[in-house]
C-alpha cells in the first residue's frame, strides 16, 4: 500500500507519509518524536494522549490508538517528547589493569622493506613479534598499494586480538577511540574513551528510543511477534539511540568517527536479540530460550552503528532467560575482594536481576518487577523526567515533595513511589495488609499529629486514595494521588523481588548470617531511599548484614570489559559459573510470592 497520508507536526515544522491504518503514534515515530507508549500501545495507560486537528476540530485523543488520516495535525507540546531523564551514569570503577581490546601500532618505514622474495604480510607479522592472522582480502589490497610507498614515514596497524582490522598511512596512534555502552530497557549510557591512552573522555546518556514501542521487555517481544517489521524497527531505535550518543561524543571531543574501533556493550537478554537484530519470540515465552547466550562480535557496518565500519562490536555473554549481560557486566564491576565472600546483588532497573553467591558458585534469578516500579500500571506513574515527585516525607501531617526540575509535579517516579508508600505505612494510612483507610475512619485512628492527613484521603472514581498534590499544586490542574490500586500494584512488584530473593537463599542453603553484604545496582536501586525499600519489603533487611548501593555497576563492568584483557578473559569463565534459577517453575514460588505480599514494616 502507498504511503499517502500526510500528517503533521506544526510545532516541530516537521510531516511525514504513513500509510492508511498507521496510528499517530507510529506517525510520530517516524518523525523521530517519540511517545512514552508505557503500556505498550495497548490504549491502558493513557500516557501518549495528545491533542489533534481534524477537519477544524480539535480533540485529545490516544495516539496508540487512533488512526492517522490525511491532513491531520499533531500538536505536540515540548514536554512530551523533551523527556529529560534522571539517567544513572555513575558507579564505582574498580582498578584494572590497562589493557584494550583494540590497539594501534605504527610501523616505520625502514621497517616495511620485505627481504628478498619474502612476503609482505610475514615481514610485518615478524616485525611485530606476536601472532596475527592472515588478513581478510579487502585489507590485504589495501597493503599491497601502501607497503612499498615512498612517500610515507610508515604504516598504523590497527588490531583487534589476532586481527588486523585496518591499516592507515599515517601515525595515528593516538587517535583510537571506544565506546563502552549500557543499553537498559529504560535508557543508554555510553563511556568514551581514548583506548591509546586509557583516559575516559566523556559520559553520554539517553533514553533508549525503542520506549515508543513499550515501557517492557515483553511488550517489545509481543511488538516483534505482530509486526512482520517489528525486529527490524526495535533494532533501528537502540541503533539510532547509540548513534544519538557517538554523534554528540564525538561532536564535543572533536574526533572523526574513522577513529572509533571498539564498542563494548551489555544489556537484558531481550536488549541482545533486538540490538543484534535477532527475532526474540522464544525468550519471550517457555522454555524462555535466546539464540545465543556466547557473547556475540560484528563490525559496525553490520549494525549501522556510526564509527569505523570495521570497528569491532561486542556484546557481552548472557547467563539465561531474563539474565542477560548486564548481570555479567555487575559481576564484571566487582573486585576479586568482593567475590570471596557471599553477597546478594540486586540490580533494579525496569527487570530485577538478583544474584546470589561468591567467586566460586553463584545462582541468578530475574524478577518481573519493574514496569509498576517505572510507572505502568500507576494512575501517576512516570520515569525520573521533569516534573516526577521523586521524594515524599509525611512528617507532622503535613506533605513535603521533592520533584526532579524543581518544578511543580506532573506524576510521581518510583522513588518517590517507594518514599510514598513507607511513609503512608508509617502514619498507619495503610496497614501492612496494603489496605487504605478512607478520612473518617483514619481519624478515629491516627496520631494526633497525623489528622490533618485524614482530608488528603478520599474516594476517586469509587476507590480510596491519598492526595499528593491537589489542583492548584500540580501542572496540570489535575489532583496527583496514590490510589488503592497503586498500593497493589507495588505490592506485586515488591513481592516478586524480595521473593526471587529469599528462594535463591533457599536454594542455595545459604543463612542470612552467612552473607557479607547486600548491593543494590541500578537506576531504581540507586535513586530510592533503602531503608524505605527495607521498611515495605521490597530490599530483605537481615540483622548484622549491610545494605550498601553500587550505582550503575553494569556500566562499570561493560568499562572494566574494554579496558582490561584479564577482564575479558575471565568473563567467559565467570559465565560458566552462575546457574540460573527460573523463579516460576520453583514449586514454592507461588505460596512465597503470596506470603510476601504484605508489608513487613521493618526499620
Amino acid at each position: 500500500m502507498a504511503e499517502n497520508i500526510k500528517v503533521h507536526f506544526p510545532n516541530q515544522g516537521k510531516t511525514v507519509l504513513m500509510d492508511e491504518g498507521a496510528t499517530i503514534a507510529a506517525a510520530c515515530a517516524r518523525a523521530g518524536l517519540y511517545l512514552d507508549l508505557v503500556c505498550g500501545g495497548r490504549g491502558k495507560c493513557g500516557k501518549c494522549k495528545v491533542d489533534i486537528v481534524r477537519n477544524g476540530q480539535t480533540s485529545t485523543v490516544l495516539a496508540c490508538q487512533e488512526k492517522v488520516a490525511d491532513g491531520l495535525c499533531v500538536l505536540l507540546k515540548e514536554e512530551q517528547i523533551s523527556k529529560k531523564a534522571n539517567i544513572l551514569t555513575d558507579s564505582e570503577l574498580a582498578p584494572v589493569d590497562f589493557d584494550p581490546a583494540v590497539k594501534k601500532v605504527f610501523i616505520k618505514k625502514e621497517s616495511l622493506a620485505t627481504p628478498l622474495c619474502e612476503g609482505d604480510w610475514e615481514n610485518i607479522v615478524e616485525k611485530l613479534g606476536v601472532g596475527i592472522r592472515t588478513p581478510a582480502l579487502e585489507l590485504l589490497q589495501k597493503l599491497s598499494v601502501t607497503v612499498h610507498r615512498q612517500d610515507i614515514e610508515g604504516v598504523t596497524l590497527t588490531l583487534w586480538e589476532h586481527d588486523l582490522i585496518d591499516v592507515d598511512t599515517r601515525d595515528t596512534v593516538a587517535d583510537l577511540y571506544g565506546f563502552a555502552i549500557d543499553v537498559g530497557t529504560t535508557t543508554v549510557a555510553a563511556y568514551m574513551y581514548n583506548l591509546s591512552s586509557g583516559k575516559r573522555l566523556g559520559v553520554y546518556s539517553a533514553l533508549n528510543g525503542q520506549v515508543s514501542e513499550g515501557a517492557d521487555v515483553i511488550s517489545r517481544i509481543v511488538a516483534c511477534v505482530d509486526n512482520p517489521d517489528g525486529v527490524a524497527r526495535l533494532q533501528e531505535r537502540i541503533v539510532n539511540t547509540i548513534n544519538q550518543l557517538i554523534r554528540q561524543a564525538a561532536s564535543e571531543q572533536d574526533i572523526d568517527r574513522s577513529q572509533i574501533y571498539y564498542i563494548a556493550l551489555c544489556g537484558n537478554s531481550a536488549m541482545q536479540h533486538l540490538f543484534l537484530g535477532l527475532y526474540p519470540e522464544n525468550l519471550g515465552k517457555y522454555p524462555f530460550t535466546s539464540t545465543t547466550k556466547s557473547g556475540v562480535a560484528a563490525r559496525a557496518e553490520q549494525l549501522n552503528l556510526w564509527a569505523n565500519p570495521n570497528a569491532v562490536v561486542q556484546f557481552l555473554p548472557l547467563i539465561g532467560g531474563f539474565v542477560g549481560a548486564d548481570t555479567v557486566a555487575v559481576l564484571l564491576s566487582l573486585s576479586e575482594d568482593d567475590l570471596i565472600e557471599h553477597r546478594l546483588i540486586m540490580d533494579l532497573g525496569t527487570n530485577g536481576e538478583i544474584v546470589l553467591g561468591n567467586g566460586d558458585r553463584m545462582l541468578a534469578a530475574s524478577t518481573a518487577a519493574g514496569p509498576a516500579l517505572e510507572g505502568a500500571g500507576i494512575r501517576f506513574g512516570m520515569r525520573g523526567t521533569m516534573g516526577a515527585i521523586e521524594r515524599v516525607s509525611l512528617s507532622g501531617g503535613s506533605v513535603s515533595l521533592k520533584v526532579i526540575g524543581n518544578t511543580k509535579p506532573v506524576g510521581i517516579c518510583g522513588s518517590g513511589l517507594i518514599d510514598a508508600v513507607a511513609e503512608m505505612l508509617r502514619a498507619g494510612i495503610i496497614d501492612q495488609s496494603g489496605k487504605m483507610a478512607n478520612g473518617e475512619e483514619y481519624v478515629k485512628s491516627c496520631r494526633p499529629e497525623y489528622r490533618t492527613l485524614a482530608e488528603r484521603l478520599q474516594k476517586i472514581s469509587g476507590i480510596n486514595c491519598f492526595v499528593l498534590a491537589d489542583e492548584s499544586q500540580s501542572q496540570s490542574g489535575e489532583k496527583i494521588y496514590i490510589s488503592q490500586k497503586d498500593i497493589r500494584a507495588v505490592q506485586l512488584a515488591k513481592a516478586a523481588i524480595y521473593t526471587g530473593c529469599m528462594l535463591l537463599m533457599q536454594e542455595y542453603g545459604l543463612s542470612p548470617e552467612n552473607l557479607k553484604e547486600i548491593l543494590i545496582a541500578g537506576a531504581f536501586g540507586n535513586y530510592i531511599d533503602i531503608k524505605n525499600g527495607q521498611y515495605i519489603g521490597l530490599i530483605p533487611c537481615f540483622d548484622g548484614v549491610p545494605t550498601r548501593s553500587i550505582g550503575n555497576a553494569a556500566g562499570a563492568g561493560v568499562q572494566r570489559f574494554m579496558l582490561s584483557k584479564s577482564i575479558r578473559e575471565k568473563t567467559g569463565e565467570l559465565q560458566k559459573r552462575v546457574a540460573h534459577l527460573e523463579l516460576a517453575s520453583n514449586p514454592h514460588f507461588q505460596q512465597e510470592y503470596f506470603k510476601n505480599l504484605n508489608f513487613i514494616r521493618k526499620e
